[in-house]
């Protein structure tokens, strides 16, 4: 356990310089005795800024949404994202910095278990999960048409997943005590994680409009523990 935050530390540590590094524009070439028309072009493209931007986005899990479920409540996992990326007016690579946040709506379980109270133990219980990602990363524009861009996007980062339980009922009878200590009431956990995914940019004047598919898996020591959001966003 100690290794991996060793490892998922030293991975932002090194992510956040390279993408400060990326928003300043690259050292102009030493004079040479090169002509003055080769000159003057080559000192345009080696002068030409890197373009910082933030984005905003919301997704839902298209996996994760049901509005007519047989138990109390709504199966539904939403997802916010606030990015800042650089990129150059002439490369096809995007750096970025992004902080993620998402919860599920509670949902009510009903569940029943043995007892030594009584044959069954009616036990209502309230499931909710909430989590965060502070990831790195980078993007590649595949191709160009008119103003759409597709591209596809990876990265990695320290993710936190935190997973409650809390019964329906204030009080807590004698036949639920053993099933509400079972696994205790919550799980938090903090995790080294990686993303993926493809997307599509819009460009709007100066601004964009993307959506993305993306997969975020909280720990890449533990498949299945996973997240599939599909945003909408805006880059100004």
């Amino acid at each position: 356990m100690q290794l991996r935050y060793v490892v998922a530390a030293s991975s932002l540590a090194l992510t956040l310089p390279l993408t400060s590094a990326s928003a300043q524009s690259p050292t102009p070439p030493a004079q040479t005795t090169t002509p003055p028309a080769q000159t003057t072009t080559q000192s345009a493209l080696s002068t030409t800024p890197v373009t910082a931007r933030w984005s905003f986005s919301l997704g839902i899990d298209p996996t994760h949404f049901d509005l007519s479920t047989p138990d109390p409540g709504v199966e539904a996992r939403v997802v916010a994202n606030l990015t800042r990326s650089w990129q150059s007016a002439h490369s096809r690579w995007t750096r970025s910095i992004s902080l993620m946040v998402g919860a599920d709506a509670p949902v009510q379980v009903q569940a029943y278990m043995l007892s030594d109270f009584g044959p069954f133990c009616d036990c209502p219980t309230r499931v909710s999960r909430r989590y965060a990602g502070l990831t790195g990363g980078v993007s590649y524009d595949l191709f160009h048409v008119s103003r759409f861009t597709p591209y596809l996007a990876g990265g990695t980062g320290i993710y936190y997943n935190g997973y409650k339980r809390s019964p329906v009922r204030g009080p807590v009878t004698p036949s639920e005590v053993a099933f509400y200590q079972y696994g205790g009431y919550g799980n938090n956990y903090i995790s080294l994680g990686v993303n993926a995914g493809l997307g599509l940019k819009l460009r709007l004047g100066s601004h964009e409009l993307f959506i993305e598919q993306m997969l975020h898996e909280f720990d890449i020591n533990r498949r299945g523990d996973a997240i599939t959001p599909l945003n909408i966003g805006f880059r100004f």
